[in-house]
């Protein structure tokens, strides 16, 4: 008869936490993966882009591309370690009682922080494309869609908001994720006998 009645195993598995640290840590590791392969894939077509387009005369103009696909990989990295790095923090939860909770609170902590990642390389690429001479853009959208609001000392702008923009970004995240354990910390404090 226990054979035939599954939903208590089911039911068990949901309430102690142990499906949804492995959903969300699965998930975590199978968009590491994608983006892994997505950011070898994009190195690999702007570098043949940079070797293989019609050559500047002068190889400094060769700088600032490079320097942006460099940053663009240091991003990338960063992000993708961030994404390994909480997955395996969600797998080691282990309080049954808030388990998605705790599972959110990572997340939270995880977006601040590849927000903060992204759009610091984001403001490091813009910032280099506005520095280069040379007509070799490789975000030449977004360049087009920044050009008419900035004036002069536009690099200053693009450095100093970008800066504001992900340090904010960072601490709305951590913020966010501190207010979640504090909660969850005070409901575990009233149980107490």
């Amino acid at each position: 008869m226990e054979k035939i009645l599954f939903v208590y195993g089911w039911l068990s598995v949901l309430t102690d936490g142990r499906f949804f640290r492995f959903i969300f840590s699965n998930l975590l590791r199978v968009t590491a993966i994608i983006l892994t392969i997505y950011l070898i894939g994009d190195a690999i077509e702007n570098i043949e882009r940079l070797l293989f387009s019609e050559r500047p005369e002068r190889d400094v103009e060769l700088l600032a591309p490079a320097a942006v696909q460099a940053v663009l990989l240091l991003g990338g990295y960063t992000v993708i370690h961030l994404i390994l790095l909480r997955a395996a923090e969600i797998r080691t939860l282990y309080d049954s009682r808030y388990a998605l909770s705790e599972v959110i609170t990572v997340l939270n902590r995880l977006l601040g922080e590849t927000l903060f990642a992204a759009i610091l390389s984001s403001t490091l690429v813009v910032l280099l494309q506005r520095m280069e001479s040379s007509p070799l853009v490789l975000l030449p959208q977004l360049q087009q869609q920044i050009e008419p609001w900035l004036s002069n000392h536009s690099e200053l702008w693009i450095l100093g908001g970008g800066l504001v923009l992900s340090f904010g970004v960072l601490i709305v995240g951590y913020l966010s994720s501190e207010m979640l354990e504090m909660v969850m910390r005070l409901s575990r404090n009233s149980e107490k006998p």
